[in-house]
Order: C-alpha cells, then structure tokens, then sequence
C-alpha cells in the first residue's frame, strides 16, 4: 500500500485516539482489535512471526518520523541563528546610537575658549551689542519661528512634550537594560530616574507640581523611558522639564497644538481666550478685550456722528479703553 493512501483512514483513527486518550489504549484497542476480529493471532504459526511483521512496518514509520524530527530541528537551529543574528545586530546598532549621542552631549558640555580682551576691544564689543540691540528692536517685524515640536523640547538626556494636562519624557539608557534595573521616583515636584549602579540620570526638582499617584513609567525596546507625568494645574503650559535645563517660549504655543479637543467648552473657550492673548501682547496688538472695545467705540461713533472723535485714542498698553 503507497504510504499516501493511508491518508484515507486519518479520519477514522483520529476518532479512535480522540476516545482512546493515550498511545497505550490505542495500541491495546488496535491489538485487541486484531485478536477479536482477525486471525492475526490464532493463525500466526509461531509468536515471532507476529512479531516480526509487527517490528517490520513499526522500523518502517520510525525512519520516516526520525527523518521528519531532523527536519525540524534543522528549521529551529537555522531560525535561532537567525534571530540570535538579527538581536547582535539590533544591540550593536542601539550600542553604537547610545555612544554617538553620548559623545555628543560631551562635546557640547565642553566650554568654550575664554580670552582675554582689552578695554579698548571691550567696549568696542559693548558699542557693537548695543547697536544690534537697538536695530532689533527698531525692526517691527512678526517673529516667524516656528512653536517648539510638540509643545515641549529636547536636551542632551531627554526629549519631552506636553499637553495643557500632561506630559511625556522619553529618557535613553544603556541598550539592554532591564526593566528591574531602573530606579524612577516621581514626587510632588521631583524626578530621579537611572540605572541600578550608576549615576542618575534625572535628579531635581521639576517647573512645576504633578499629581505622583496618576504617574507612571514603562521601558519601550530596553532602551528607552517613557514617563507620563500629570500636570497639577492643568491650566498652565511648563517651559521646561527640570528646573535648570534649557527652556521653551512658551508664548509660541499655540491652542492648535495642544489637545484643547479633550477638554469641556467652558474651560476651552477660556484657554483659547487666554493663548490668543498671549499671541497679540507678544506681538504687540490688541487683546481681544481691547478689540471688543474698539467695536464698542466704532458703533457708538456711527451713532453720534454729531461728535468730533479726531483726538480719540485706542490705549492698548495697560488695562485697556481709549481716552479723549
């Protein structure tokens, strides 16, 4: 019989193992079988010749099995080479990535060359700052920068952004490490974060105060710290992370960046209100009080055409309203 065509009685036997439950019962069922409804045994003239016949095709599917399980563990040895391979050089990059950005915040901790200069050359420089301070400010022309990337900023340790509710920090550490290795403390106003033997990473107060207890952190590729941090005042944009380190204008953000959509009608109107007035002071333009008060005048003008508003004047200095 060609070993394909016993594919035929799969079913049959598949339905005999499902209710024998182990290789001994169905063995025992299958012999069992033989001597009840055959000759197998009664007509066999000699136990060995049972025996034989029994060895003869039991040797027959043990080469095919053995065959099949070197197989497979050829498929597994050449699958773990390849995964080990692919690990080394995942390491090797995240190694090589870790030390760049290593090297590079040290170089740009170097300080820089002091020399000295005579008072002649000092105020030579003094008269030059002055005069491009002067040139500044005469030049009235709207600051085109871009606001900062995702409303947060970036140092030598850490990237982090934020929202007008929370924020994300994401800090790099040694590729590898373990998630049992990190030590992270978020306080009331405070932030540690390392390794297990070595220096900390992050160790100092914070811009301003979170609410610890819905704080939290997760390892992302055993490379990576990402911190959520949520803000106290939930009213208030942080221009930096750690009291200390480089800081962002905040007067750049802008209502469309943040996630003004999660928050109730009411608080958004007032956030909007509050960071397009920012926008206009820096920019030196009316604040949306003041614009209500400039229509107030131009409709009380339209009004009383009979008065003479000539030496009427828009005060958009301190509080607001316009003199006569």
């Amino acid at each position: 019989m060609a070993e394909g065509s016993d594919e035929r009685f799969d079913g049959v036997l598949l339905n005999i193992a499902q209710q024998s439950g182990s290789i001994d019962s169905i063995l025992d069922a299958f012999f069992g079988f033989l001597q009840r409804k055959t000759d197998f045994f009664t007509g066999a003239q000699d136990e060995q010749a049972a025996e034989q016949m029994v060895l003869k095709y039991y040797k027959k599917h043990w080469k095919v099995g053995q065959k099949k399980r070197q197989e497979q563990q050829e498929r597994n040895r050449a699958a773990d080479e390849e995964r080990k391979r692919k690990a080394e050089e995942k390491k090797q990059k995240d190694e090589a990535e870790y030390r760049k950005r290593m090297e590079e915040a040290e170089k740009r901790k170097a300080a820089p060359q002091i020399e000295e200069v005579t008072d002649e050359e000092a105020s030579k420089i003094k008269a030059s700052k002055e005069k491009d301070d002067e040139e500044a400010n005469d030049e009235d022309k709207e600051d085109k920068e871009p606001p900062p990337l995702g409303n947060g900023g970036t140092t030598d340790k850490y990237t982090w952004t934020q929202t007008l509710s929370t924020l994300e920090v994401f800090v790099h550490v040694p590729p590898g490490v373990k998630a049992k290795e990190i030590v992270c403390d978020i306080g009331g106003d405070t932030l540690k974060l390392g390794v297990k033997g070595a220096p900390l990473i992050l160790n100092g107060k914070m811009h301003s105060k979170v609410k610890p207890d819905d704080c939290m952190w997760t390892l992302i590729d055993n490379k990576t710290v990402q911190i959520t941090l949520e803000k106290f005042d939930n009213m208030k944009w942080w221009n930096c992370l750690m009291e200390g380190d480089p800081g962002i204008d905040t007067k750049k953000i802008v209502p469309e960046n943040s996630k003004l959509s999660d928050l109730d009608g009411e608080t958004r109107m007032t956030v909007e209100k509050m960071m397009y007035d920012q926008r206009q002071k820096s920019l030196g333009k009316p604040t949306s009080d003041q614009e209500k008060q400039h229509e107030l005048l131009e409709k009380f003008k339209a009004v009383h055409p009979e008065m003479d508003f000539s030496k009427a004047k828009i005060n958009y200095g301190g509080g607001g309203g316009f003199n006569m």
